[in-house]
């Protein structure tokens, strides 16, 4: 009989994200799709999603939580202002009370200072070559970063 050893990913990846309210499950899941294969990243070595706390309920990122079994992790304005980002966006801050949403997000899920691929932004016109534009609904601002220590 084989021998058969089983590998296990280390979940350490937190990716951050910003989005347009009503930006669909499937643009989110694209747009990490794309980032992590672009960057050679394994897309089973996440260990969840952060973002605003006013985007708890918004149905794309828990619909994509759900379907991948992934932690939602938010923090409010003030705090992730506090953070210290590469790009820094003064529209975001008009409408969050935020400069950065996914870059200070998925800095603070992953509690390091330095992000692994700063913000990335997929809109509704991006294209891809299995799903519609009318599937592809929304805005989203994606940044990865690695924690030190695996998520469990």
């Amino acid at each position: 009989m084989a021998n058969v050893t089983t590998v296990q990913t280390i979940k350490v990846f937190w990716v951050g994200i910003g989005c347009k309210s009503g930006t669909s499950q499937e643009l989110i899941a694209i747009a990490i799709e794309e980032t992590f294969k672009k960057n050679q990243l394994n897309l089973s070595a996440i260990a969840g999603i952060a973002t605003l706390d006013i985007k708890a309920y918004e149905v794309g990122l828990l619909e994509l939580c759900h379907q991948r079994n992934l932690p939602l992790k938010t923090f409010p304005s003030d705090v992730l202002s506090s953070v210290d980002v590469p790009n820094s966006s003064p529209v975001v801050a008009l409408k969050t009370g935020t400069y950065s949403v996914a870059e200070a997000a998925a800095l603070l899920a992953a509690k390091c200072q330095t992000l692994l691929i700063p913000k990335q932004i997929f809109k509704s016109s991006f294209n891809h070559e299995n799903l519609s534009c009318s599937t592809l609904q929304g805005a989203v601002t994606i940044a990865v970063a690695q924690a030190q220590k695996e998520y469990i």
